[in-house]
């Protein structure tokens, strides 16, 4: 199963309400008092996650 970091809380907290389920949650080991969220990679998650990128302007 692959799966995808995620560091930002409004980038996870949208794939949410597109449906995707945190795996794992985490705390940072780079940023002290900082959470990652994992999710599993899927290719409508990949189509979900490029849509956000795209529409906020960061690179994958």
């Amino acid at each position: 199963m692959k799966r995808k970091v995620i560091l930002s809380m409004p980038i996870a907290n949208e794939l949410l309400a597109d449906g995707f389920r945190i795996i794992e949650l985490r705390p940072s080991r780079k940023f002290k008092g900082m959470a990652v969220f994992v999710f599993q990679v899927t290719d409508e998650f990949n189509r979900a996650l490029s849509v956000i990128a795209k529409r906020e302007g960061l690179r994958l």
